[in-house]
């Protein structure tokens, strides 16, 4: 595999920065790249490495909170230059290993695009359509993936963003199709109102959200809905589900990490009426857990998945948690 950095290099340089200001010229007017001299790479135009300018800060400044005099100033900074798409379609682009932080996207497709390894964070987009396009182990964080604008969200078909670091994006309103997102890092990320459609999750989930209801956040007429999602390769590590159908999901089966019962909400009733008043520490923190899960009670769900952390704080804890789920289980199986 040729390196990222001996990728780069080619756009450096008198010829290689005038180059690449006339790809970037040319991709921004939605113009074609025949004439410039490009190689191609696995039937995509070759642009790894590409390296875009990053915006320029014209302006900082400090922002204080007056109500209160504990909390140190923020500071903010005020930039200019963003590189822009309007319009435009974007296709059989190979920019695996680029520097394209900070891109803002209006009424854009990006299809048949490879991104693997590339820097895209605080990517936004409005009104963006992305199809057939992969960011396998690309830095996405704090990227507007999810955005809603004009009565509509932005969508993804046939997306691969495996290994992706997905921390503090934004997902709002989008459809995702036959998107992937194996061993991708979303940790604290949600998905409102989203819908997902024959999608994979695989890898560690930790403190993922998935929400239906678009609340007051966005004007989307209807709740997100799950269908053919596949969970059956993830580890949900306080992972919620709120306000949707999970019919449409398959879930993990139990493992050494996690405890799967079925009569779900059954078995959290049972469970707080077993654990009663006792005071002790392991019984608290599962009654903790099993409060938490009883304010959010879906009875239409049938199925409780929880990582063992959430269980108890020692192997025996953990180990006594599961023996009783599992016995609420069988007695919910009976009832």
């Amino acid at each position: 595999m040729v390196s990222d950095r001996s990728l780069s290099s080619r756009w450096e340089g008198d010829d290689g920065t005038g180059l690449a200001a006339q790809v970037l010229t040319r991709l921004v007017a939605g113009e074609p790249l025949d004439d410039l001299g490009l190689d191609r790479h696995e039937d995509r135009w070759d642009l790894r490495g590409l390296a875009v300018p990053d915006p320029e800060i014209v302006a900082t400044a400090e922002v204080v909170d007056a109500s209160s005099g504990d909390v140190p100033p923020l500071g903010v900074a005020l930039a200019s230059g963003f590189l822009t798409f309007r319009g435009v379609g974007l296709a059989d682009l190979d920019l695996s290993g680029a520097r394209l932080q900070h891109l803002r996207f209006f009424d854009v497709t990006l299809s048949n695009c490879v991104f693997d390894r590339a820097a895209c964070q605080d990517w936004r987009g409005w009104r963006l359509d992305v199809e057939g396009c992969s960011f396998r182990n690309a830095k996405l964080r704090d990227a507007a993936l999810g955005t809603w604008s004009e009565q509509r969200g932005n969508r993804f078909t046939d997306v691969d963003f495996g290994r992706a670091d997905l921390r503090g994006s934004v997902w709002q309103g989008a459809v995702l199709v036959d998107c992937d997102f194996g061993e991708a890092r979303l940790d604290g990320v949600e998905f409102r109102a989203c819908e997902l459609i024959r999608c994979r999750f695989a890898g560690l989930l930790d403190e993922v959200r998935f929400l239906g209801d678009p609340s007051v956040v966005i004007d989307k007429p209807d709740f997100g809905r799950f269908e053919d999602v596949d969970f059956s390769g993830a580890t949900l590590r306080t992972v919620e589900f709120l306000d949707l159908s999970l019919s449409g999901i398959t879930f993990p089966d139990e493992s050494d990490e996690q405890v799967v019962v079925h009569h779900y909400p059954c078995v959290v009733r049972r469970a707080l009426e077993q654990l009663g008043d006792d005071l002790s520490p392991e019984v608290s923190f599962l009654r903790s857990t099993m409060r938490a899960d009883n304010r959010r009670l879906d009875d239409s769900r049938e199925v409780g998945v929880w990582h063992v952390d959430q269980l108890g704080d020692t192997p025996e804890s953990q180990r006594n948690a599961r023996e009783l789920l599992h016995r609420l289980e069988r007695e919910c199986s009976d009832a």
